[in-house]
């Protein structure tokens, strides 16, 4: 029969190899993420909105005033933010449908500001610098026929611009990893836990079954045994009281004290005669 503590080691043994197996399948699951995650290059070139330079003073401080209310800054970036400029550019650059796939331009406007931000994520460095300039000018150019009073200047290109975006597939390898480590944790704990269970189960189930198990046999020293004997008194008993109990030897010695006692009594008198003399 197999003892406790095998049962104990094969539990941890079952229990370790479960948890071992979830965390492995995790990590190839990340790293399978990782290594088919692509690297996106963000590039940024920018633009501010600001009254023609025509404009004579007077003039010029109106424009301003209206600039400042954000309408005309909003406009301009919502048109900039069609997607025919992307397509413009792309076409003029003459990019493959591999170079093209994944491009986004992104218009945007700095709060409380009139600067307009074009921004262009593609694979690669160069695509995204390129889109983001070429789309910028053909921005520019509509917007300045668009509304004479006012003019887009560009702040700066979005050459040398490009930064690497997104999680790179270094980071999710490592968070994986950590995230293996807390599922294989989590999944030894659960099926050690199951299996103490069913043992418990198991083994409570054989002892109700089992009516030779002494510990199915009533304890004398168990209070909830003595609970159910019989407390009346035995057959023969009169006074209710059994023989030999700790009642009837009171009861004996009390007879033997008085019994002594009257004996004293009677040899006192003998010896002193009927007239105390």
């Amino acid at each position: 029969m197999i003892g406790r503590g095998a049962f104990a080691r094969r539990e941890v043994r079952v229990s370790v190899l479960a948890g071992a197996i979830a965390a492995l399948l995790v990590v190839v699951g990340g790293a399978g993420l990782a290594l088919m995650s692509k690297p996106k290059y963000t590039a940024e070139s920018v633009l501010v909105v600001l009254p023609s330079a025509d404009l004579d003073t007077s003039d010029s401080a109106a424009y301003y005033e209206t600039l400042s209310r954000g309408q005309i800054v909003a406009t301009f970036a919502e048109v900039a933010d069609n997607l025919r400029f992307q397509d413009q550019a792309e076409q003029n650059l003459q990019l493959s449908d591999a170079e093209r796939a994944g491009v986004t331009t992104a218009v945007t406007v700095v709060p409380d500001t009139s600067v307009i931000l074009v921004r262009t994520t593609a694979g690669s460095a160069a695509v995204a610098e390129q889109v983001a300039d070429a789309t910028t000018g053909l921005a520019s150019t509509y917007l300045a026929g668009l509304s004479e009073p006012y003019r887009t200047d560009l702040v700066h290109g979005a050459e040398g611009t490009a930064v690497a975006s997104g999680t790179s597939p270094t980071i999710l390898l490592a968070l994986a990893i950590v995230v293996a480590l807390i599922v294989g944790v989590g999944v030894q704990q659960a099926v050690y836990h199951l299996m103490l269970t069913m043992r418990s189960a198991k083994e409570r189930k054989a002892r109700q079954s089992d009516p030779t198990d002494p510990t199915d046999l009533a304890d004398p020293t168990d209070p909830s045994d003595l609970a159910d004997a019989p407390h009346g008194p035995p057959d023969g008993s009169p006074d209710g009281s059994p023989e030999g109990s700790p009642e009837g030897s009171h009861d004996h010695i009390q007879d033997d004290i008085q019994g002594g006692a009257g004996d004293e009594t009677r040899r006192r008198e003998s010896m002193v005669g009927p007239h105390g003399g």
